[in-house]
């Protein structure tokens, strides 16, 4: 349910990056955006979706989905805290 949104507002946002020319955190949003595209365009026919828990507990890819789970999670606070201390940054100069 929720692949679709995460899909598409990271997208944005990377593109956004692109669009104002801030290469970095564009580079840094760039694999992210790449490996959600991937994972939702490999997903095979007949699974409910990316994260199809069936599939999950039959082939024994627990430990691997809670492995990407956290690597995102990092990822997201890393992105927070960096947004939050380019907003701060921006504030201070005007």
């Amino acid at each position: 349910m929720w692949v679709i949104p995460e899909l598409v507002g990271h997208t944005l946002v990377t593109v956004l990056m692109l669009i104002s020319l801030h290469w970095f955190i564009f580079l840094l949003n760039l694999p992210v955006a790449s490996w959600n595209i991937y994972r939702y365009i490999m997903v095979p026919s007949g699974n409910m979706g990316v994260f199809d828990p069936t599939e999950i507990h039959n082939r024994g890819q627990l430990k691997s989905h809670m492995k990407e789970a956290m690597i995102k999670l990092g990822f997201h606070l890393l992105c927070f805290f960096m947004y939050l201390y380019s907003m701060i940054l921006a504030l201070i100069n005007d």
